[in-house]
């Protein structure tokens, strides 16, 4: 049958963790036991379509209308259509987070009729609409906690994507975190969602992303009470600086120096870091992170940045802290805390360090809300304040905290009144004999100790399952478990 074949092939050409394939006939009889486990969790309990559906009336596509007095969609279906074609049309209405999923659930809610396919014609009733608009921009954030302590994990956009990403959010706050880091544009510079920045659409970096929408991942999050702190890689753009050779570094010929890097003192470099900062605020965001907000230091050879360091030591510092007055500027005027991600070494304040760098911590913390030092104990040098391994010392975490403490009050801020020291902590084995869960939670004992406020873990292979014994589950929140039923009831 036409249906079996449409639906079988939809099956399989989705994402790389789609079920095998099933013989057509098969997948037809057992279309109501096939579901994926996520797309169980987001259509159940199959409860009515709540009364008052008249939000998506202009949002409806071709062939779709609101029935039974308002409260269910029923879709006409045209030549042409498929199953996923449908489900495509109507997954922004609904509380479903993928395609094919909706596309499942679409053939199970209208069986028997469904056995012969999408045909013309036929009246299909689409199941999981949400019984109010998604809230977006600022209505869509929720805000700091009483206590302004985040804790949470760095999300790819491929993680993100992936149709087991509802489920990753519901492991994320059993765990009792709350908030993601989720990729606005990593170091090599595609981004991660379908952004309309038209330099990043003209560059190229917007092909074939791996998330839908940024705003539909920021949804989803929120639904589990869970934060989205957006990160924007700033002048690492591998891509960005090859399309666009007259934002990269120089040599001291005037060539292009091809190592990834934009000049961070290039106007259009910064112009285009803060289109992607308001588009993310735009999406929902709850917090912009900016990550690679310095100069580089690693094959220094032959660079010219058209800075006389000679003369002001500190002029790459100064090139960087403008730039996130810059951005905080643009982050304070819609009520959304800035973060930084510092590099390790600076937390503990060599001034060789914080020159070639251009990342002043003192100074970064009266332009921002919170700053995130990369304190991950492995990227410590051998030696390192006499530690032989320093990759086995969880204790470092919270050594730097204390020490990039004591420097803001040696230098004069009220530490009351500047950005506080979230620290980023090693959720990988790198370099570390004795990593396990004991070792995440020495991280975070010894940086709570030190004055941090929150924690996030890092691991870019999104390989959390350490992390997932180092902080147990708790119990649900009584609000978080009432909002995920509301959702999924509608």
């Amino acid at each position: 049958m036409v249906v079996c074949a449409l639906f079988s092939a939809m099956t399989c050409a989705g994402s790389a963790m789609a079920a095998p394939k099933r013989s057509p006939a098969k997948l037809l009889r057992n279309a109501s036991t096939t579901l994926s486990s996520e797309a169980i969790a987001a259509s159940e309990p199959r409860a009515p379509a709540a009364p008052g559906l008249r939000w998506v009336t202009g949002h409806l596509p071709a062939g779709g209308a609101l029935a039974d007095g308002g409260t269910s969609v029923v879709h006409t279906v045209r030549t042409g259509e498929t199953w996923q074609s449908i489900a495509d049309a109507y997954l922004e209405l609904t509380s479903v987070y993928e395609v094919q999923d909706l596309a499942k659930a679409i053939v199970n809610e209208n069986l028997p009729a469904a056995k012969g396919g999408p045909t013309p014609g036929l009246k299909l009733r689409i199941p999981n609409i949400l019984a109010s608009a998604p809230k977006t921009g600022a209505a869509e954030r929720i805000g700091l906690p009483k206590d302004g302590v985040l804790k949470g994990l760095y999300v790819r956009g491929s993680t993100a994507g992936a149709r087991t990403f509802p489920a990753f959010l519901d492991r994320v706050a059993a765990h009792g975190m709350n908030a993601i880091v989720l990729d606005v544009k990593d170091y090599d510079g595609p981004l991660t969602y379908p952004s309309k920045v038209p330099l990043a659409v003209e560059a190229g970096a917007t092909q074939k992303p791996p998330m839908r929408s940024y705003a539909r991942a920021v949804r989803f999050a929120h639904e589990r009470g869970l934060r989205v702190i957006a990160r924007v890689s700033c002048f690492n753009d591998q891509l960005m600086a090859k399309a666009h050779p007259g934002m990269a570094i120089r040599g001291i010929s005037g060539h292009v120096y091809r190592n990834g890097w934009l000049d961070p003192k290039n106007e259009r470099a910064q112009a285009y870091a803060i289109d992607l900062v308001n588009e993310a605020i735009a999406a929902g965001a709850d917090e912009i992170q900016l990550d690679y907000v310095r100069f580089p230091v690693i094959g220094m050879k032959n660079i010219d940045f058209g800075l006389d360091t000679r003369k002001n030591p500190n002029a790459k510092v100064d090139v960087i802290t403008r730039f996130v007055e810059r951005v905080h500027s643009v982050t304070r005027a819609h009520g959304v805390p800035l973060s930084l991600d510092v590099f390790g070494v600076i937390a503990f304040g060599k001034k060789v360090d914080i020159q070639n760098l251009g990342q002043d911590p003192v100074e970064l913390a009266k332009h921002s809300e919170f700053l995130s030092a990369m304190v991950y104990p492995s990227h410590y040098e051998e030696g390192f304040m006499g530690l032989e391994q320093p990759g086995d010392h969880p204790e470092l975490v919270g050594m730097g905290v204390k020490h990039m403490r004591a420097e803001m009050v040696e230098r004069g801020l009220d530490l009351d009144k500047v950005a506080k020291i979230r620290p980023w902590l090693q959720a990988m084995r790198h370099k570390s004999s004795n990593y396990g869960p004991g070792y995440i939670q020495e991280e975070i004992r010894t940086g709570d100790k030190a004055g941090a406020t929150g924690w996030l873990l890092w691991n870019p292979g999104q390989v959390y399952d350490v992390a997932w014994r180092a902080v147990p589950k708790q119990e649900v929140q009584p609000e978080r478990l009432m909002r995920a039923s509301l959702k999924r009831a509608r």
